[in-house]
């Protein structure tokens, strides 16, 4: 099966895993027009992405930009924001993949990462090393925004696939 992980950010991406060998299968970025997200791109890239196989469960990070505490965001980066987690469901709705809203503070929690988003690519390298060439900052290639990103997107992902191998067992992810 095919488990993905989304972080909806304008640096985020979607990771596709093989559930059973926890190997990344694919990486999508989100297609950005500055500040605007293609959304027809986003969804031809991740059809090719898949190459025919089916998304067997897609979990998206939940989104809260105006959720309290010190950070904030303004209203059209929230709504931008919005826009491509929005997109993100519908695409998933329109595929027939079920898809599941995980909170940051569940999967950060669940591998120990605390706001510190570098953490992340360690994290992400660490568990999965032999796919961390996917987000390695390279010049000209992918900045460390956009790593950061792609190594968030493979950590919900596994996240996904941990919480799947815990309700199969019977216990807790």
């Amino acid at each position: 099966m095919i488990v993905a992980g989304c972080d909806p950010g304008a640096d985020g991406a979607l990771a596709f895993l093989d559930a059973e060998s926890c190997r990344v299968i694919a990486l999508v970025d989100m297609p950005m027009s500055g500040t605007d997200l293609r959304v027809r791109e986003l969804a031809t890239d991740l059809l090719a992405a898949l190459d025919g196989r089916r998304c067997g469960h897609l979990w998206i990070e939940r989104q809260a930009p105006f959720a309290g505490g010190a950070r904030r965001i303004g209203a059209s980066s929230a709504f931008n924001l919005g826009q491509r987690y929005m997109a993100v469901q519908a695409i998933a709705a329109c595929h027939g993949w079920p898809y599941e809203l995980v909170t940051a503070a569940k999967w950060k929690k669940h591998f120990g990462i605390a706001a510190c988003k570098a953490l992340a690519l360690h994290t992400a390298g660490k568990l999965m090393p032999e796919d961390s060439d996917h987000w390695t900052a390279r010049r000209g290639h992918c900045t460390r925004a956009r790593a950061i990103g792609r190594a968030e997107a493979a950590l919900i992902a596994l996240f996904g696939i941990i919480s799947f191998n815990a309700i199969a067992t019977g216990a807790s992810a």
